[in-house]
């Protein structure tokens, strides 16, 4: 009878450790959330990798390019991307700020905007959430203009307005003044979040396409202080 009772109070120590460790396991991978009940997207990220800053369409999308848009891709790509804005201590553009590995960003999150701050030459970017449109006739910049909303839990962003000197990756495709990128944040677990990208531009592509970049919280740190400056040859 001892043998039996201690086998079977070793049985149920092992269980309540296997219950604990999932329940540890699932407040470490729970999405934090905000007051208001909308996840917190707050913290510092860098893409999983450099592949979509080279290549934005690198996972499988299917481009058909307008032909102009063809014959500035293939110069640019025979030029191994030499003169694309970052090389000039230019802004990337978007969605080119969020994807350098190396270059990550930091979410300040509002109830009516939500701010990024970028690494990369100090930049920053607004995203408003509080109902407004777009305005009328939005000026291009490098950053372009920004309106977010929830959609549940994912956050959808709309940018309009970027000049087309921003290249969408290193490797060159191109955009014109049309260009509209849809962003979704999925903020899948406290150190990971999912970014759906969708890339709508009738001049440049004859359809949207869209990929998804993955994204890893860097916990821990701070941006510190970088500033571009181009070499004299």
């Amino acid at each position: 009878m001892t043998s039996v009772s201690t086998r079977s109070s070793g049985g149920v120590a092992a269980l309540i450790a296997f219950l604990l460790c999932g329940v540890s396991h699932a407040q470490q991978d729970s999405v934090p959330r905000m007051p208001d009940g909308k996840p917190d997207l707050s913290g510092i990220w860098r893409s999983a990798s450099n592949r979509y800053l080279t290549d934005l369409s690198a996972g499988g999308a299917q481009l058909s390019m307008q032909p102009w848009a063809r014959a500035l891709y293939d110069e640019r790509s025979a030029a191994h991307g030499k003169g694309r804005p970052s090389e000039r201590c230019l802004p990337r553009g978007v969605p080119g700020m969020m994807l350098a590995r190396d270059e990550p960003w930091k979410v300040v999150q509002t109830p009516g905007v939500i701010v990024i701050l970028f690494h990369d030459s100090l930049h920053y970017r607004q995203i408003f959430t509080d109902g407004r449109p777009f305005p009328d006739d939005a000026a291009p910049t490098w950053i372009g203009y920004s309106v977010g909303r929830w959609d549940r839990d994912d956050l959808v962003v709309e940018t309009i307005g970027l000049t087309e000197e921003t290249w969408l990756d290193e490797v060159g495709h191109p955009h014109s003044d049309a260009l509209r990128v849809t962003e979704r944040f999925r903020r899948r677990t406290v150190r990971m979040m999912d970014v759906d990208v969708t890339i709508d531009d009738p001049k440049a592509y004859a359809r949207p396409w869209t990929v998804t970049v993955r994204f890893e919280l860097v916990p821990s740190a701070d941006l510190g202080e970088q500033r571009c400056a181009v070499l004299p040859r």
